[in-house]
């Protein structure tokens, strides 16, 4: 069972690093901090808005938003069974007016867990593939921030219990 579950696990990287999943921008839709610089300024300006503006300004509602967005990655892993335990990351991340994930950057830390970059490129590919964050704008907005998984944190309301 051990084996099929690597087996199983190996076959779904493969095939998220064999397709380069490239967004309008020419760039691909994860990638490392670091890679792309001179790119960063046309995601700043095709996703003018800030995070905290999707809330009003509000800190404690952005907090929350940031919150159930981290933990639906660590959902989204559990349900791969892949192991995200440990990672410490810097992340940026590039939505679009309807919530969806238009690029993500990340770096790992220092005192991270060392998961395989390439395993991490993988797994944000299938997660921004199929994401979509509940809140919307009418701009494309962003958000850099620090990331540690696991969250400790919990479910607020029901709606956004979606694997609670």
């Amino acid at each position: 069972m051990k084996y099929l579950i690597s087996i199983t696990l190996i076959l779904i990287l493969e095939s998220a690093h064999a397709q380069s999943h490239v967004q309008s921008t020419g760039l691909p839709a994860v990638f490392l901090i670091g890679e792309y610089e001179d790119r960063y300024l046309e995601l700043s300006e095709q996703h003018p808005d800030m995070f905290m503006a999707v809330y009003k300004n509000n800190l404690d509602q952005a907090y929350k938003g940031w919150s159930e967005l981290l933990m639906d990655i660590e959902d989204y892993a559990a349900d791969l069974k892949f192991d995200i335990k440990g990672a410490k990351l810097w992340m940026n991340i590039y939505f679009n007016p309807d919530g969806t994930i238009s690029n993500l950057a990340f770096f790992p830390k220092p005192n991270s867990r060392n998961i395989p970059e390439e395993q991490l490129v993988a797994f944000f590919k299938n997660f921004v593939r199929q994401y979509r964050f509940l809140e919307t704008s009418n701009r494309g907005f962003q958000h850099s921030a620090s990331a540690s998984f696991p969250t400790f944190f919990h479910r607020t309301t029901p709606e956004t219990a979606r694997n609670n």
